[in-house]
């Protein structure tokens, strides 16, 4: 069983490890949330929220920070083997599977980069 601070810190070393990715903030929220902000380009920003177990209030609230416009996507890595059924326009991530986070955001990153 993963912890988000174990989720997350897995999360950093595989952008670290040969990406060109840049990671810009880290904030533990609580026990149970650990959020990271990546940079994609300009001012545009992901964000990769870490928990145990993927909740609604988790997609609502990275949804909510889209829409504020802090960030331009999110996505949500969790560490329960069996995935949440939640229907969100919130990519949803299990932790088994960070190669397929990380091309989606070096993808994110260069059609910001091209655009911005």
């Amino acid at each position: 069983m993963y912890s988000a601070s174990a989720s997350a810190e897995r999360v950093r070393e595989r952008i670290r490890a040969g990406t060109t990715l840049a990671l810009v903030a880290d904030v533990v929220e609580d026990r149970v949330r650990h959020d990271l902000a990546i940079a994609l380009g300009g001012a545009r920003l992901a964000v990769v929220r870490c928990v145990e177990s993927a909740t609604p209030e988790d997609h609502i609230a990275l949804a909510t920070m889209i829409s504020e416009g802090d960030f331009v996507w999110a996505g949500l890595v969790y560490g329960e083997r069996d995935g949440p059924e939640i229907d969100s326009r919130i990519e949803t991530i299990h932790v088994s599977e960070l190669d397929r986070l990380v091309a989606r955001l070096q993808e994110l990153r260069e059609a910001f980069g091209e655009a911005g």
